[in-house]
């Protein structure tokens, strides 16, 4: 009998973990970090002890307790979950801390697949000094379409479009049926055709597993896209004289060579900090200008000729800056994230006592909630389970489709009958 376990994303938004078993194999979608609904307890000043990243977010409860998953040097000595069991593979959505944090603990003979693209990125992001815990995997590249065997199951990527490059779902075909993962998919972004082809090709499955992260809040209308948050940009660079200071998230390649493009047709070049500079001409970014290569004085000698991407752990270089009357700070999503950070409203406040204006002009990456309908009804599944949420009720499904709020752990078959261990 195929069955099916949530090790994360249960009553959170992120922490995805999704477990399918059919004929002794194990199937594991997605090996998020776990976000805490409470707050993490290793958040700063506050840290894992030298070498206890995975066991003591175990300890705590803020790992999953995975048996035969973690590779034993990561555990503390003697902790059963180090015993072997059944054969399991992995399969990575996207390249978000979230999706993907936890995998570089798994087992050295427990494969890891994920796509080309997102491989890529990972791969620069280590490169950079800012790759996973534990250390990279040996990436196995998933193309398209492409048919892995786990057993007696049978996996397909298919790709999604999110605001990362190498977004993904799955389809996992099993002997009771198949059940479809989402990862974190959009509709607003340049590539809504991606999302649409992913509801196409699993329509009618037997399982829907999908996010629901904006289903967590009231949505303000008119709701933003990507398109509005280029227009945003372009405007705020339009006729100004004075530095800009930006935050946008690295991973975000395509809004990253969008921007760069919009700031050259301003007569601006972007300046980013050392590190993500790196990152980004690895994955592919001409010539990105470092910080430390313009330096100091060249931002002086020519403030309106530069966007600033400031490095969000370093707030007191706002001090050096040389900010004019224009000056305004645009939040693009990237770092720090949200209201949700510890590190945001020490943000908040630095902008204020500087008089700097803080606009926000980022859009969420994920499907807004009419849209998430539309795509629920076009699939038609059987069962759907919505996770990566704090309201997963707010999902209503209007045909036979029966919905599925799951607890954590819990195991249950395809018709959404819970299962004894």
């Amino acid at each position: 009998m195929a069955t099916m376990q949530f090790w994360g994303g249960v009553g959170v938004i992120g922490s995805s973990k999704v477990m399918v078993r059919d004929g002794g194999h194990r199937v594991l979608l997605d090996l998020g970090m776990d976000i805490p609904r409470g707050g993490d307890l290793f958040r700063a000043p506050a840290g894992t002890r030298p070498g206890g990243g995975l066991a003591d977010r175990i300890a705590v409860g803020a790992a999953p307790a995975i048996p035969g998953l973690f590779d034993p040097a990561a555990l503390d000595p003697g902790d059963r979950l180090a015993d072997p069991a059944e054969p399991t593979a992995v399969f990575i959505t996207h390249p978000h801390i979230d999706h993907v944090g936890l995998a570089g603990y798994v087992r050295p003979n427990v494969p890891v697949h994920t796509s080309p693209d997102a491989a890529r990125l990972l791969r620069a992001l280590t490169k950079a000094g800012d790759g996973l815990a534990g250390g990279d995997p040996d990436w196995i590249e998933v193309a398209d379409g492409e048919p892995v065997q786990v057993g007696p199951m049978r996996v397909e990527r298919i790709p999604v479009d999110h605001d990362v490059p190498g977004a993904s779902g799955y389809l996992v075909h099993t002997g009771d049926g198949t059940l479809a993962f989402t990862g974190d998919y959009r509709f607003h972004g340049h590539h809504p055709e991606l999302s649409w082809g992913f509801a196409e090709r699993v329509a009618g499955c037997d399982v829907l597993v999908t996010e629901g992260t904006t289903l967590s809040f009231d949505e303000h209308h008119p709701l933003r896209t990507e398109a509005d948050t280029e227009r945003s940009f372009a405007e705020a660079l339009d006729g100004n004289p004075d530095l800009v200071i930006m935050t946008v998230y690295p991973r975000d390649f395509e809004r990253v060579e969008r921007f760069t493009a919009l700031a050259e047709a301003a007569g601006r070049t972007i300046v980013w900090p050392d590190r993500i500079a790196a990152f980004l001409a690895d994955l592919g970014l001409a010539a990105p200008l470092s910080h430390s290569a313009l330096g100091l004085a060249g931002l002086r000698e020519a403030p309106g000729r530069y966007v600033f991407q400031l490095d969000a752990d370093k707030l007191t270089d706002l001090l050096d800056l040389p900010a004019g009357p224009a000056t305004v700070f645009l939040h693009a999503n990237g770092e720090p994230l949200g209201p949700f950070e510890p590190r945001w409203q020490l943000f908040a406040d630095w902008l204020a006592k500087l008089g700097i204006e803080h606009r926000r002009i980022g859009n969420v990456g994920h499907a807004y909630q009419d849209d998430t309908h539309k795509f629920l009804h076009r699939i038609a599944p059987k069962v759907v389970v919505p996770i990566h949420t704090l309201s997963p009720y707010r999902l209503h499904p209007v045909t036979d489709t029966m919905r599925l709020v799951v607890d954590y752990a819990q195991t249950y078959d395809f018709a959404g009958r819970p299962v004894a261990d």
